[in-house]
């Protein structure tokens, strides 16, 4: 009776030992990120090398996304209440500074020229007569005070000089532009009455924007003003863009616990445009890092990996962190040790197989 027991005893320790032997090679099979040994596949497709160690620029990782520069945006409004006769340019358009841009029906400009030309004929009579010097002063102090007036309310020199010239009122008095640059929006159609501070359109220059952008606090005491930024947008595949910091914010972000940085971007080519999303690098310094060719790594969702060689048809799909050096080579920064060898052919080949699995 008592070895019949023990025989039985034996006999379920075997059968538990066999279910979690079956259990772990389960695990194992069912792993995404290891190729098995006894996968069938020819060996000649796939290569592995030891990656370089090599000083590389130490970057931090940002996204963001470009905007106008606000200290390049101007308001063209009206200086004077009136009805809005033609309008010249329209959104989209490019403008040069002093550039008309609207045209305003103005009583109060009118009377404002005319009171120029009563000036300007009474100093001329004065000067005919050889009236006393005192008065010719006078005289030419009210013509100046029109003429500023003239300015206060929106009329450029050229106008003034016109009016001089001509001695014949503008019953229009246009609207130029303060900058050179591209009207982005338009406010009030022809024929609307405009009180003055009313804005008629809005103008940006885009030869520098700005790129907003977030990067982790743990990154802060790498971050200095000046420093160079790399990047590129997926609205211009291939592309290169540079730029450099210009405003690191003071406190950190409560929402998202990121510091938001600002950085100046050239653009006097006029590629780029405000809101396009764009992903770069921040150069904060050199580290030590292993290069291995682009073709090694594979992106997954926001993830990159690579795929190490253990032994003979062993391999494994490991996660690292790194970024692109010189467009054909990646620098792995952290999640590899050094000398172990990294899959350069067959990256994708192996990680349709383990995907398979």
């Amino acid at each position: 009776m008592r070895k019949s027991i023990q025989i039985r005893v034996v006999l379920l320790l075997s059968v538990a030992t066999t279910c979690l032997v079956d259990d772990g090679r389960a695990l194992a099979a069912a792993d995404p990120g290891v190729l098995n040994s006894d996968k069938d596949f020819s060996a000649n497709f796939v290569n592995a090398a030891i990656p370089v160690q090599q000083m590389v620029a130490d970057v931090v990782p940002i996204t963001g996304k470009l905007a106008l520069d606000k200290r390049q945006t101007r308001i063209a409004a009206a200086r004077v209440p009136g009805r809005l006769g033609r309008i010249f340019v329209f959104e989209g358009q490019s403008v040069q500074a002093g550039e008309p841009l609207a045209e305003i029906y103005s009583p109060d400009y009118i009377s404002a020229e005319n009171e120029y030309l009563l000036a300007k004929r009474f100093r001329d009579t004065l000067a005919a007569d050889a009236a006393d010097g005192e008065l010719r002063a006078d005289t030419e102090e009210t013509v100046r005070s029109a003429a500023n007036k003239l300015k206060v309310l929106g009329a450029a020199p050229t106008d003034i000089e016109h009016l001089e010239r001509s001695a014949t009122i503008a019953e229009y008095l246009m609207v130029r532009a303060p900058i050179s640059g591209v009207v982005t929006q338009r406010n009030v159609d022809p024929g609307a009455y405009l009180n003055v501070g009313d804005a008629l359109m809005s103008l940006a220059n885009f030869d520098t924007l700005w790129l907003f952008a977030n990067t982790y606090d743990a990154d802060y005491a790498a971050l200095k003003l000046g420093e160079a930024l790399d990047f590129q947008t997926p609205s211009l595949p291939g592309q290169q863009f540079s730029g450099k910091i210009a405003f690191i914010a003071p406190s950190i972000d409560p929402n998202t616990h990121t510091l938001p940085v600002r950085c100046d971007v050239p653009n006097r080519d006029f590629r780029l445009r405000p809101e396009m999303f764009v992903r770069g690098e921040l150069k904060v310094g050199e580290r030590m890092g292993l290069v291995v060719p682009k073709s090694a790594v594979i992106h997954i969702r926001d993830s990159d990996y690579v795929i190490v060689h253990d032994s003979g048809k062993q391999y494994r799909r490991v996660r690292v962190q790194g970024h692109t050096f010189q467009s054909d080579r990646f620098v792995i920064t952290a999640g590899l040790a050094a000398n172990i060898p990294v899959v350069t052919d067959g990256t994708l080949l192996l990680n349709e197989m383990m995907n398979e699995d």
